[in-house]
């Protein structure tokens, strides 16, 4: 126990001396908010390191996680200068949390599977949140507001199939996906001036919200779908770059006709 402790505690010594009176100017400056930025930017790279190894550990993986580790210290070291809460406070929620949603490991209950453990977790949470006397909550909650838009989407529509709000199967929602295109048409058709702004990007919005439901009636993710896509446009406008390498002096007929043959090419 003592060897994995020392070098959190190393690291806890460092992060109190940036935020310190003789600690570095940029980190004394950092707010809670501040950190929670840098906590989703932080965890996308871990992801990125983790998809880049293939999902095997690796010193990309590593360095990444510590990077969100000093994010979290950094957290609980502002959090604790005003005596809200600290590290300690931190860990040991996180430890009776554990401990008291898996009693199957640590009490008397039984799980055999993944299924009953998630059973067994979810029911607990909801035990929790009604001795907290919390007022009754909505079905969608529990999808965190800052989670990217369309695994957030995702799992909100996934939450209201799951009470019964779902099209029957995916050709609705391709009918549903051309109604919304239609009635951004709509929008356009009366002429794209700054008071159609809003209406624009919300008939936009719908658009994207149902082909995100479209790609959960094909079961498939709706953001690996787009990762793919992205990745894939990535791909060719480097090649484009190396077919022309000067972009900015090319004519749109120059970089579509060089667009078309790299398309070409990967058929």
């Amino acid at each position: 126990m003592n060897e994995p402790v020392r070098p959190l505690l190393e690291l806890l010594e460092v992060v109190e001396t940036l935020r310190g009176p003789n600690g570095c100017p940029w980190d004394q400056e950092q707010s809670l908010g501040d950190i929670g930025k840098y906590l989703l930017e932080e965890s996308s790279e871990v992801l990125d390191a983790i998809e880049d190894s293939r999902g095997l550990p690796s010193e990309h993986v590593c360095e990444e996680l510590g990077d969100v580790l000093m994010n979290i210290f950094m957290a609980s070291v502002i959090a604790s200068e005003d005596g809200t809460f600290g590290l300690h406070e931190v860990a040991e929620g996180i430890r009776d949390k554990l401990v008291r949603r898996h009693p199957h490991v640590f009490g008397d209950e039984k799980a055999d599977n993944p299924q009953e453990v998630l059973e067994l977790w979810n029911s607990i949470k909801a035990e929790e949140k009604d001795s907290r006397g919390a007022p009754p909550a909505s079905r969608l909650d529990g999808v965190p507001r800052s989670l990217p838009s369309v695994p957030r989407a995702e799992k909100i529509s996934r939450k209201a199939a799951g009470c019964g709000l779902d099209w029957n199967g995916p050709a609705e929602v391709l009918d549903k996906l051309r109604e919304e295109i239609g009635e951004l048409e709509a929008v356009l058709g009366n002429g794209e001036s700054p008071g159609d702004d809003e209406r624009i990007e919300e008939e936009l919005g719908d658009i994207l919200f149902t082909a995100v439901n479209l790609c959960r009636k094909l079961g498939c993710s709706a953001d690996s779908a787009l990762g793919r896509s992205t990745a894939k446009f990535i791909s060719r406008f480097r090649g484009l770059e190396e077919k022309l390498v000067d972009l900015e002096s090319c004519t749109p007929q120059q970089l579509n006709a060089a667009w078309e043959d790299l398309k070409e090419v990967e058929r």
